[in-house]
């Protein structure tokens, strides 16, 4: 009876699985490796009460629009618990500040926002960042 796992064919199998265990290694390493000319906005809002859900609706239509700018990567909205009224906005962009406030803040949905923002009286403290390092869950 002739062994189908010969010892050339066990090293290649063997080569082969290292092989992809490296490539597996290397994108999840690639994942998880800061870009620096990424731009982290993080944007705290604060609407009054009775506007609190009409503001929730504005922001989460402006999300659904924006994610389909070709330089945003993604974001995330959050909304405090037990303070209705209160934002937190996550956005990461392939960008950079100045880029982003010359062009993408005078787009027309952008101007269309601010307005928004104007007529339900909507507080907003925006801070920007670049990122440093990226973590996730370690197996």
């Amino acid at each position: 009876m002739k062994h189908i796992f010969n010892t050339g064919n066990l090293k290649e199998i063997f080569f082969i699985s290292f092989l992809i265990a490296m490539l597996q290694f290397k994108v999840e390493a690639q994942e998880q490796k800061p870009d620096s000319k990424q731009l982290v906005l993080n944007i705290k809002f604060k609407a009054s009460p009775e506007n609190s859900e009409k503001f929730r609706k504005v922001l989460l239509d402006l999300f659904d629009t924006i994610s389909n700018e070709p330089n945003f990567v993604e974001a995330k909205v959050y909304q405090e618990l037990g303070k209705p009224g209160e934002f937190l906005v996550n956005e990461t962009w392939n960008d950079n500040i100045e880029h982003f406030l010359t062009v993408q803040m005078k787009k027309p949905y952008a101007l269309e926002y601010e307005k928004k923002l104007k007529e339900l009286n909507v507080d907003r403290s925006p801070a920007a960042y670049k990122v440093l390092g990226s973590y996730k869950k370690k197996r």
